[in-house]
């Protein structure tokens, strides 16, 4: 037709129609994302093979009239590849080259330590945080020893309770189970006598008694080259409170244990122990005796107060009678009110004008009669209560 130009043959030179020489034709994708065509140029090491990479660059006249686009070249299936996932980078630490261990990784370092316990006899250090009753009635104690279970039987314990002869098990057994209800989340060793089982299901049994027959031992019977062991009487030593009552508290001394009464724990009144200290903390103390040659009879006794000076003697020679002071009761029982006077004197009060009876805590104001210098106490009475400890 008049004023029609002819089609001319086209160069494919990458910048016409399809310059990224991708076509526009449907593949079918795999689960992968690579199509069916592609399968075909990858070679065994994953590259595409040289054969017909180089892409067509005639198209051909007919193409062009009718407006057909070429099929996609090696070249340009190449491009179409899926782009490989990079390697999981390892864990960024807040530390510069710090070691990151998996949780299985931590349990196994802590499987070898309990390991090499039951091996070479050394002792190991766990909370007491559970007590098990068994099905044939006897009781076992529980030590977490960083997150693994370590069960230690009774009489591996080294309570050294002893059952009367009228008293029924059933009520021996109560009696120890209150025992070890005081000493939940003490810090005790122990050594890895057994274990049983296999990957994640192993379980260790282990005995105290051995660990603190082996700490006296060390400790108590084995001499240093000053030719005294290392705990001697006069030294002080820190030690574990595995126990607290009202009255008492108890400790652990690198393997014997030892109670310490409220009047060796303080120059003043202390009216419940448990106010003052916990199971799990550690204490000074000074050790005043040793007695036994043999890890079996061995035993200690020990104080707190005299870490510190006394001088509460002085003060309650300067306490004049008639003097009113101050003070906060302690205790009361038998008739006796003990108090902490604010200078750190101490007195006792056997009679209280207040119409309302004193309590523990109670802040009073107490008239000095006479001093006891025998007994280091202020003597008189409670003219009033100034505040109560509701």
């Amino acid at each position: 037709m008049p004023g029609r130009k002819k089609a001319q043959p086209l160069e494919a030179t990458g910048a016409n129609n399809n310059p990224e020489g991708i076509s526009n034709t449907d593949f079918s994708e795999n689960s992968e994302g690579v199509t069916s065509m592609d399968y075909e140029d990858i070679g065994a090491d994953g590259d595409i093979s040289s054969e017909d990479s180089t892409p067509n660059k005639e198209i051909t006249q007919e193409s062009a009239e009718i407006g057909t686009i070429p099929e996609a070249t090696p070249a340009s299936r190449q491009r179409r590849r899926r782009v490989q996932t990079e390697p999981s980078a390892p864990v960024l630490t807040l530390e510069v080259g710090a070691e990151v261990q998996s949780q299985k990784d931590k349990e196994n370092a802590v499987w070898h330590e309990i390991r090499n316990s039951q091996i070479t006899g050394t002792h190991l250090t766990g909370m007491l945080g559970k007590v098990e009753r068994l099905e044939n009635g006897n009781l076992i104690s529980i030590v977490d020893y960083k997150g693994q279970r370590i069960a230690i039987p009774l009489q591996e314990m080294m309570l050294n309770l002893t059952r009367p002869e009228k008293q029924s098990e059933a009520e021996f057994n109560e009696r120890v189970a209150r025992v070890l209800n005081r000493m939940m989340g003490a810090e005790i060793d122990f050594v890895v006598r057994g274990i049983t089982g296999r990957d994640d299901d192993k379980a260790a049994v282990a005995s105290r008694k051995s660990a603190m027959h082996r700490l006296r031992r060390r400790y108590y019977l084995t001499n240093g080259t000053n030719g005294k062991p290392q705990v001697y009487p006069g030294r002080v030593v820190e030690a574990r409170i595995v126990a607290v009552s009202q009255l008492a508290i108890r400790v652990e001394i690198f393997g014997v244990e030892t109670p310490i009464r409220n009047r060796d724990i303080s120059w003043g009144y202390i009216g419940d122990c448990r106010d003052v200290y916990y199971v799990g903390d550690s204490v000074q103390v000074r050790v005043n005796a040793v007695n036994g040659d043999t890890p079996e009879n061995l035993s200690i006794s020990a104080d707190i107060k005299s870490l510190t000076e006394n001088n509460n003697r002085e003060k309650l020679l300067a306490l004049k009678p008639q003097t009113n002071c101050i003070g906060k009761v302690a205790d009361t029982g038998g008739g006796i009110v003990f108090i902490n006077l604010v200078d750190g004197i101490r007195a006792i009060a056997h009679k209280c004008f207040d119409r309302r009876k004193p309590g523990r805590g109670d802040d009073v104001l107490f008239v000095c009669s006479r001093i006891d210098e025998e007994g280091g106490v202020a003597v008189g009475f409670i003219s009033r209560i100034v505040k109560r400890n509701m």
